[in-house]
């Protein structure tokens, strides 16, 4: 418990254009606020329908609203997908879930515009979830994040985070050219994928020796395996040291490849 804001904040009753919905807003409880820069319009106020379709006062309408200024917006807190698909986005804990079914990218990757969802609780967010906005993303993949009501009760914050997952609402059209194969590879032993690069962050699986990997990118990280800090990023997103992966160059960036 990091805070005394109620464990759950539950608001029971119809969002625009849709018959008896009970929508669940967005809580956590609270961590250190890094609060600057607030130009929400809807400040001040709680539990009214802004133009999204969403309450005001919690982060999905904060979200909802950010988006509105990059070209992507709610209706009814509907939206129409890449896709050609349309779907009611609801609580953000499911937003990740409703985007990919109308076309959106969902990775483990942060981008600026992207928004970053947690679900129930994950990082300590509550029943409902959590999304908040990607304003600024750091070197180490760090994300600085826009939100409402996580720091603060129906209030703004500014934080670093990394979430469980990103929404890649910007940017996309209905489209997308086929991005340029990357190279392949292949390991050389058994070797763990994670979450980033480097022993800090989660083991989410094992590949074995000769598997075929895509390289997207490569970073240098402070988790050095038998003399070289270079780290591989997979194109589905996971990280394995470049020591078990048989790029051209050793404990050094590999020509071709770019750099994450």
């Amino acid at each position: 418990m990091r805070g005394t804001w109620p464990r759950s904040i539950l608001r029971f009753g119809v969002t625009a254009g849709l018959s008896a919905a009970v929508v669940l807003l967005c809580t956590s409880t609270p961590a250190r606020a890094l609060a600057s820069g607030d130009d929400y319009p809807y400040r001040g106020t709680v539990n009214r329908l802004d133009a999204f379709g969403f309450y005001t006062g919690y982060c999905a309408s904060f979200a909802a609203w950010r988006l509105s200024q990059h070209g992507v917006r709610f209706q009814n807190a509907t939206l129409r997908g890449p896709n050609g698909q349309t779907q009611f986005f609801g609580n953000a804990g499911d937003w990740d879930r409703n985007a990919l079914a109308v076309g959106y990218v969902v990775d483990t990757h942060p981008t600026v515009g992207a928004i970053a969802i947690w679900h129930a609780g994950e990082d300590h967010a509550w029943s409902t979830g959590h999304a908040a906005y990607v304003a600024a993303v750091d070197a180490a993949g760090n994300a600085t994040v826009e939100e409402y009501n996580w720091s603060a009760l129906y209030a703004y914050d500014l934080r670093v985070a990394r979430a469980p997952r990103y929404v890649h609402f910007s940017g996309q059209g209905p489209i997308a050219a086929p991005a340029p194969a990357s190279p392949l590879f292949h390991t050389t032993h058994a070797v763990n994928e994670r979450t980033g690069p480097g022993f800090g962050y989660a083991v989410v699986g094992i590949l074995p020796a000769g598997a075929s990997v895509r390289v997207g990118c490569q970073v240098r990280s402070a988790s050095v395996v038998n003399g070289t800090a270079i780290w591989d990023r997979l194109t589905d997103g996971r990280y394995v040291t470049d020591f078990y992966v048989s790029t051209p160059a050793y404990a050094t960036f590999s020509p071709g490849l770019a750099r994450c």
